[in-house]
């Protein structure tokens, strides 16, 4: 462009002297072959103009964490890295040389961690990876010590632990996938799938950069993203139930007009034995609960006034959501920490979220049982097979709904010591109650 020109419609200070001359060579100087996609450099050097444009983040980088910290890896990823935890990415690759680090990726193609042990890839999920050295373990003693001498990377061993999502594991032409509530161990012993046990036994075999509390610290970690996952379950019941009251009233009005007979007359999760036994031939699992509240639910002033209720009924509706939860979670806090493998993350995920881990978990590493199991569910409540006997084990997918079945019943029952039975059954299914409803699929007859 003619110099002269650009100085009429830009009138400046003349540069400093030998300005555009370092800027020339800075601009010509031979530079490492990156790509910088998202920014852009113009400069007018005749002017005396440098503009940096810069539309999104580099997409590498690196860091070493000396305390708990949260880093954006580009647009889809987050990781929160513990005291001591170290990663560098390039793009969706991530290179973890050592500690503990809790990842949250969103959808959006392959992202892969390389670890010192091995690769973990996944495709959108909650995951942590612990990358250390086994210290003592049978797998060490076995392969490893041999060679440890001569390359103490064989002797690096990452742990993973999934909350949601898929991811997996691949070390030497070896491939294990874990699902949501599983975990597994990556190193020169090769992949494995771990038993809760295994887990607890393995993580507790790593050295760690920060020793002393890493894994109750990578727990308390967990704490926003897990609280996020429970938002976000909460907002699908929700409007899951809405859907389901709506699709009552549309069934009710359809029988209403059609010669099918009369409406139904009950709630559509008050179910008889008929009904049960209908659910039972093809296993499904249909239940109303109180919403889960650990201190209870207090109706406000104008829900009371919808219910038809005096101030004085408060205090025993917000006790019976109490001692609902209490009885409930009894029940599904241990199955969950068996399933996570840990009793401070069951906490942290509560009994909503518990109730999908645990059967899901189940399914995947027992899905004919946990068939089974839904099927026996339905038989007890229509009364075609005995109630099991109290303190006798069952399968756990059996004791997780066999216990949301009969909630709603106990919490009736326990309405019915203040308000009396046909108040308490009233109170039970009001639309101004707080609950939740769930119908879990069945697995379809027995033999298909």
């Amino acid at each position: 462009m003619d110099r002269r020109l650009l100085e009429s419609a830009w009138p400046a200070d003349e540069p400093p002297p030998g300005f555009a001359e370092r800027v020339v060579a800075q601009a010509t100087a031979k530079r490492p072959s990156r790509r910088w996609p998202a920014v852009a450099l113009l400069v007018a050097a005749a002017a005396g103009l440098v503009v940096w444009f810069s539309f999104r983040p580099s997409a590498s980088g690196s860091h070493l964490a000396k305390e708990r910290v949260e880093v954006a890896i580009g647009s889809r990823a987050v990781a929160v890295l513990e005291s001591g935890a170290k990663i560098g990415w390039r793009g969706s690759r991530v290179e973890q040389s050592d500690g503990d680090v809790f990842y949250r990726v969103e959808p959006g193609g392959a992202f892969v961690v390389n670890t010192p042990a091995g690769d973990v890839s996944v495709l959108g999920t909650c995951f942590r990876v612990r990358v250390g050295s086994a210290k003592g373990t049978q797998e060490m003693k076995r392969k490893d010590v041999a060679v440890a001498a001569g390359s103490a990377a064989l002797a690096a061993l990452a742990v993973v632990t999934v909350y949601e999502g898929r991811v997996q594991l691949s070390h030497a032409g070896e491939r294990v996938t874990l699902g949501a509530g599983e975990s597994g161990k990556v190193g020169a012993g090769g992949t494995k799938k771990l038993s809760a046990d295994e887990a607890t036994d393995t993580e507790a075999s790593l050295t760690a950069p920060n020793e002393g509390g890493a894994l109750a610290a990578a727990n308390e970690n967990l704490s926003k993203d897990i609280s996020d996952l429970n938002k976000r379950l909460a907002s699908i019941e929700k409007e899951k139930s809405r859907l389901q009251e709506q699709l009552a009233g549309a069934e009710q009005e359809l029988a209403k007009r059609t010669d099918g007979g009369a409406a139904r007359g009950r709630h559509d999760f008050d179910l008889d034995s008929q009904d049960w036994a209908e659910l039972a031939k093809e296993g499904t699992v249909k239940y109303r609960h109180p919403c889960f509240r650990a201190n209870g639910w207090k109706p406000s002033p104008e829900q009371m006034q919808e219910l038809g209720l005096a101030p004085d009924d408060i205090e025993p509706i917000e006790s019976a959501y109490k001692r609902s939860y209490e009885r409930l979670w009894k029940t599904l806090r241990p199955l969950c920490a068996k399933a996570v493998g840990n009793a401070e993350v069951a906490d942290l995920l509560g009994p909503e979220t518990c109730t999908h881990v645990v059967v899901d978990a189940v399914r995947k590493k027992d899905s004919a049982g946990a068939a089974e199991a839904m099927r026996q569910v339905g038989e007890v409540r229509a009364g075609l097979r005995p109630a099991p006997a109290p303190g006798k084990e069952q399968h756990p997918v059996f004791d997780a709904f066999y216990a949301l079945t009969g909630e709603l019943g106990a919490f009736e029952a326990d309405l019915a010591q203040t308000f009396g039975p046909e108040e308490a059954k009233r109170l039970a299914y009001a639309k101004g109650m707080c609950a939740g409803h769930s119908t879990f699929g069945g697995p379809g007859p027995r033999g298909k």
